[in-house]
């Protein structure tokens, strides 16, 4: 399979930073990185991403309403979301909405690998 091109959102720009270096670590393209859900369907046409990752609670439009809004207009992207919440709500949320996968920000390095690989089979 090629390599997987991915979308990273979320707000705070260091843990950007620090996902797209972990990504092409694992051997990832990163397609581009926006801080918000409203970049992020701005950038979904040009950065033509596999895989978005979101970051759940964002300012104005939220991880969980950017993943609606890409399911219904992008149905071929995977979507992952990021939480520093582990609670049932919100993974009964995004697995309403239809979203691929969700990893605990407190486990990203341990999840996060395994997560995607799950992804890309």
């Amino acid at each position: 399979m090629s390599v997987l091109r991915v979308l990273l959102v979320d707000d705070c720009p260091e843990f950007r930073k620090l996902l797209a270096r972990l990504l092409r670590g694992l051997g990832f393209e990163i397609a581009g990185t926006v801080g918000s859900g409203e970049e992020a369907l701005l950038a979904l046409a040009s950065a033509r991403p596999d895989v978005v990752i979101l970051d759940i609670a964002m300012p104005g439009l939220n991880g969980l309403e950017t993943a609606q809004r890409i399911r219904e207009t992008q149905a071929g992207v995977k979507l992952l979301m990021l939480s520093l919440h582990s609670t049932p709500e919100y993974r009964e949320a995004a697995a309403a909405i239809g979203v691929d996968g969700y990893v605990c920000k407190a486990n990203l390095v341990p999840e996060l690998p395994r997560v995607l690989a799950g992804l890309k089979a």
